[in-house]
């Protein structure tokens, strides 16, 4: 990627978070056994592109791919709010090439199109030495509720390079307004919530309490933080840590549940 992940990460909150919807859309109704049933339905989109030599010879080839959900049923004002914060995050995904967030293309085909021009003119500069070019995005939605819906976005992209990138954004939305919840609108503690990670984590990569995380390559010497990844699950509330997040590429992710009986207070959406 040509630019930092963490900025990324903020300026698509704030496109996803430009709007409120106006009311509270709560979409409450009862299941046929009599508990809550889901207040969104999602259903699950396709978008796929390729270059024009891949029907001849796939190792020279390039391809865009997608699968991913987006709200399909409930208020028409939270539906909305729920697809423009996923097609944004979407679009943050698939544009590896884009200099900066705010120069990513509003459609798709628009993206997929760079790509592949991308891929045509490696290919005019040196096809000895061209190897397949890919991006694909895996989305499905973890859990559902009357009043939660998380989701999962997962990237892998190559391009060529040393190695290819993955990457994984989980997103909360509130299910009666379509908003992107944080970690203070789900937990009521986060500094409790703070050291259960912590120790979730050390158990996670195989560290005991007094060992030095900065000593193992974690965190950059700046000690534990939460990640920018998390959802709430029908287990509780998983944490999950990208490549380059909290350490080097090679150390890959880190991700772990705290269940919802070590939660048990701490939940705001139960």
């Amino acid at each position: 990627m040509k630019y930092n992940r963490l900025f990324i990460f903020a300026v698509v909150l704030a496109i996803a978070s430009a709007c409120r919807p106006a009311g509270n859309g709560s979409g409450d109704s009862e299941a046929g056994n009599g508990q809550r049933a889901p207040a969104l339905a999602f259903e699950q989109q396709r978008f796929s592109r390729q270059s024009s030599a891949c029907a001849q010879d796939s190792n020279y080839c390039a391809r865009v791919e997608a699968v991913y959900p987006l709200a399909s049923s409930g208020p028409e004002e939270v539906v909305q709010r729920v697809n423009d914060s996923l097609l944004a995050y979407l679009r943050v995904s698939l544009a590896v090439f884009a200099p900066s967030p705010e120069e990513i293309p509003e459609s798709l085909d628009a993206i997929a199109e760079n790509f592949l021009q991308e891929y045509e003119m490696m290919m005019a500069e040196d096809e000895l030495s061209a190897t397949p070019w890919v991006v694909e995005v895996e989305g499905q939605a973890l859990y559902q509720s009357e009043k939660h819906a998380a989701i999962q976005l997962s990237t892998y992209s190559y391009a060529g390079g040393a190695h290819p990138n993955a990457f994984v954004y989980l997103l909360n939305f509130d299910a009666r307004t379509g908003e992107l919840l944080q970690l203070p609108e789900i937990v009521s503690d986060t500094a409790r919530l703070r050291e259960m990670a912590e120790a979730a984590f050390r158990e996670a990569r195989g560290l005991g309490p007094d060992e030095s995380l900065a000593d193992e390559g974690f965190f950059w010497g700046e000690g534990f933080t939460l990640p920018e990844n998390f959802a709430l699950t029908e287990d509780g509330l998983y944490f999950f840590y990208n490549p380059y997040e909290v350490a080097a590429y090679a150390v890959g992710p880190t991700d772990f549940t705290i269940s919802r009986e070590e939660l048990s207070g701490l939940l705001k959406l139960e």
